[in-house]
């Protein structure tokens, strides 16, 4: 009787246990969901059709590359769903496929996948719907070829020293071909894309939230959330109130004034860092005032910098030397020259230029930068100080900011360096191919020339004197926009959520980045 009582208690015990979701052993159901607390979406689940920070955090979930980054080893560039590659030549990159990497629908990953990842109908024909990124990220790509069902080689029309990088970078996802054309049309395909990472697409419901569930096949190993919803909380102030009740168990997007609040709660963490993304502004050459190359030079020299770093920022970021970061190696330029605030030669090339105070419109978003209101309202000021009547809009969207009409002179927007080397910024957001030059906001022939040198030279020198030319154009001779500072993505989370945060804009939410206490 005492050994069947025992063994009643027992049972009753282990019982109560696995109800409370405790037990060793526990399905996929008692996996912990995760709500991440965000203060914008991207529009769909389709790298192609976005490249913005909202849609970093999100898209590095749901898809691989063939080649992966370690950005906690200064990219470091790592197998992915390729675990071998070699040069054949300068134009010339095979990848040996890992064999039995399965997508969000049980499909096989082979080679042809991949071929029609970077084909013609899905991103390098001119009617294609990636058409527009391939032309900023793979200019110079001629096609990517199947050797065999477990390889593939990549043919650039150049040498090409960056090749792999830009495989690894944004644009370079992979996705299933028979997914893609099960779809039935593009629209339908970008709601739930079928790519191999360790989460898949559910739901998008825009201005509300988008959700992923865990991928078990994923051949990283077995996602430790059952799924991980974004949901947009633009308030950073109902943001952390939702932390606190555990609402949320990550936040984005805090500035530094949140820090200390987060901080002195027992159950709370801070995690972050400045990141390989540089918060600048851009200016409409062919707005009337901004003609004149002297007004886009005063308003950069009419910037105090490290007064906004040290006040709204506390001193946690910096003021890189123009567009570039350290990452960059060799091609750092740490010579080149730091900003100058001189309020005064600002006021002196505005009246120069015959600047008679006419209003400059200033666009800004509410926030979809951490701090970027209280930045854009110290802007102006500061060029308040030195003569210049600039006047600060805020819109609702980015088609707002960017409609192209008489009124659009100052921007905001960020940089990100994809990989660590010039061409991942200036080059292609700048030069010919990329966003400036799309919006028909800046245009500079002989910047247009250096840009295509620094993407196809193979010799270092020459693309490091390049580049430093290219620097003192887009901000001295020929002003397409200022710096501001490096970005810093701060966020919060739970105690009990073991996650930590990339120098990179990038929210891993894969094994290796993720558990739970």
């Amino acid at each position: 009787m005492k050994i069947r009582l025992l063994t009643a208690l027992v049972a009753a015990l282990m019982a109560a246990i696995s109800a409370a979701g405790l037990a060793t052993g526990a399905s996929a159901e008692d996996r912990p969901s995760l709500v991440v607390a965000v203060q914008g979406n991207p529009p769909s689940f389709e790298p192609l059709t976005t490249e913005s920070l909202v849609a970093y955090r999100v898209i590095y979930n749901v898809f691989d590359n063939l080649i992966d980054v370690d950005y906690t080893d200064n990219y470091k560039l790592q197998p992915g769903l390729a675990t071998e590659w070699k040069r054949i030549d300068g134009k010339t990159l095979e990848l040996k496929l890992r064999p039995g990497v399965k997508f969000h629908d049980g499909g096989e990953l082979t080679a042809d996948d991949v071929v029609f990842s970077f084909g013609p109908e899905r991103l390098l024909g001119e009617n294609a719907p990636g058409w527009p990124a391939a032309r900023s990220f793979w200019v110079n790509l001629e096609r990517v070829e199947k050797v065999d069902d477990l390889t593939v080689r990549f043919v650039m029309k150049e040498d090409d020293i960056l090749l792999e990088q830009r495989i690894a970078g944004w644009t370079g996802q992979i996705v299933s071909e028979k997914a893609f054309r099960a779809a039935g049309s593009w629209e339908e395909w970008s709601k739930k894309p079928i790519g191999t990472g360790p989460y898949k697409a559910v739901e998008n419901k825009p201005g509300e939230y988008m959700l992923v569930e865990a991928h078990d096949e994923y051949w990283g190993g077995k996602p430790t959330a059952k799924s991980v919803k974004f949901a947009i909380v633009p308030e950073i102030a109902a943001r952390m109130a939702g932390l606190a009740t555990n609402e949320y168990q990550i936040i984005t997007d805090l500035g530094p004034d949140q820090l200390d609040e987060v901080t002195s709660d027992p159950n709370l963490d801070v995690v972050g860092q400045p990141v390989n993304n540089h918060r600048l502004l851009t200016y409409d050459q062919d707005h009337a005032v901004l003609k004149n190359p002297s007004m886009r030079r005063a308003l950069n020299l009419a910037i105090d910098r490290q007064a906004i770093v040290d006040s709204l920022w506390k001193g946690r970021t910096n003021v890189p030397a123009s567009l570039q970061w350290e990452s960059f190696g060799d091609m750092y330029l740490a010579d080149f020259p730091k900003y100058a605030y001189a309020p005064e030669e600002a006021a002196r090339l505005a009246k120069e230029a015959g600047y008679n105070g006419e209003p400059i419109a200033y666009r800004v978003l509410n926030n979809y930068y951490a701090n970027e209101l209280p930045t854009a309202q110290v802007l102006v000021e500061m060029w308040k100080a030195a003569g210049l009547n600039v006047v600060l809009e805020v819109k609702e969207n980015w088609q707002q900011v960017l409609m192209d009409d008489a009124g659009r002179a100052i921007r905001n927007w960020s940089n990100s360096a994809i990989y660590p080397d010039p061409a991942s910024s200036l080059s292609r957001q700048h030069g010919p191919s990329g966003v400036q030059a799309a919006y028909k906001e800046w245009v500079n022939d002989e910047f247009e020339k250096l840009a295509v040198t620094l993407r196809n030279s193979t010799d270092p020198a020459e693309r490091k004197a390049t580049f430093k030319r290219m620097l003192e154009i887009w901000e001295v001779d020929d002003p397409n926009g200022t710096v501001l500072h490096q970005n810093a993505m701060f966020y919060a989370k739970r105690k009990d959520v073991k996650w930590d945060a990339y120098p990179h804009p990038y929210m891993d939410f894969r094994p290796r980045n993720l558990s739970f206490q």
